[in-house]
């Protein structure tokens, strides 16, 4: 989600204009120091030292935004369908349509897709489309299926209101299917049902005789808030990746033979890292108002005590 905003230096331009060699104590020959034996170079190192940084650095972050404010992180979590005794013989683009309106930092995940495949049938296509076959195509997985129950993992988070999960039925042959029942539904059919959300409801369609059930959640996303604000967080995450680099430099089982960077001199460096990671990671979360997602982050209501003397 971030990439290129950050690299290691000036010959690789930054979106942000920070670079990790103007950190203090970080130079490039650090990177080639403390590539492992695995890594094919400095690079392999610098992309694995970046992903952690970031992975680490949302969870700072969702820690700190929990203390300010109530997260809702999981909005809505759903199976869509059930599996019927006939195939679907329509012969045209079938599949499942999941209509929820995302607030402003939520994101839906498609975890995994079941099918009911007559026979073994390789080569499996499934296209995933905003709103419609005519929609934007978002991605697609192929897969071989074997006879009977599939199941085919997505694992995949998407930041639109509609998602068309679709196949082709005129080349593929699978049985159909019909909604899934949920005591909290508002309408309810086989075909189309309405499901509460914040902002009225949400819906599933089968369409053109379906065939998948769709396992998926809308969440609150951290890593999209950090991503759309990015600018107020972008000191705190080029000092979080001076952190990580640290830390690897004295756990590094090479440092004694290879690196520049002395343990003494990296210890100094991490109590620094530390100090700074805090501060920035805190004033970024303090300037955070939330007001354009109300859903997802409320603030958390300041209580005042007074006190009456006797």
């Amino acid at each position: 989600m971030l990439e290129g905003y950050i690299t290691p230096s000036k010959d690789t331009p930054s979106r942000s204009g920070l670079y990790a060699n103007g950190l203090p104590g970080v130079t490039l020959q650090l990177f080639d120091d403390l590539t492992k034996d695995e890594q094919e170079d400095w690079e392999e190192f610098w992309d694995d030292i970046y992903q952690r940084a970031i992975a680490n650095f949302i969870s700072d972050i969702q820690a700190k935004l929990a203390d300010k404010f109530l997260v809702d992180l999981k909005l809505v979590s759903r199976e869509t369908s059930k599996f019927e005794d006939d195939l679907n013989t329509s012969g045209l683009i079938s599949g499942v349509k999941i209509n929820y309106r995302l607030p402003r930092y939520g994101k839906t995940q498609i975890i995994s897709l079941e099918v009911q495949s007559d026979g073994v049938q390789p080569g499996f296509i499934i296209s995933f489309y905003n709103k419609d076959e005519f929609g934007k195509l978002l991605m697609t997985k192929t897969v071989d299926l074997t006879n009977g129950l599939n199941v085919i993992n997505i694992d995949t988070y998407f930041s639109v209101d509609e998602i068309f999960v679709s196949y082709d039925s005129s080349a593929f042959s699978l049985y159909q299917t019909t909604n899934r029942y949920y005591d909290d539904y508002l309408i309810y059919d086989t075909l189309s049902c309405s499901f509460p959300c914040y902002s009225g409801s949400g819906s599933v369609t089968q369409v053109n005789g379906g065939g998948f059930n769709v396992v998926f959640n809308s969440v609150c996303s951290i890593d999209k808030v950090i991503e759309q604000n990015i600018n107020i967080f972008k000191d705190a995450l080029w000092y979080k990746i001076g952190q990580e680099l640290v830390f690897e430099r004295i756990h590094s089982d090479r440092f004694n033979r290879w690196t520049t960077l002395t343990e003494e001199r990296a210890k100094k460096l991490a109590e620094d890292y530390d100090y700074w990671v805090e501060l920035k990671e805190n004033n970024s979360v303090k300037s955070l108002r939330m007001k354009e997602d109300p859903i997802c982050f409320t603030c958390k209501s300041i209580v005042s005590q007074t006190y009456q003397l006797p």
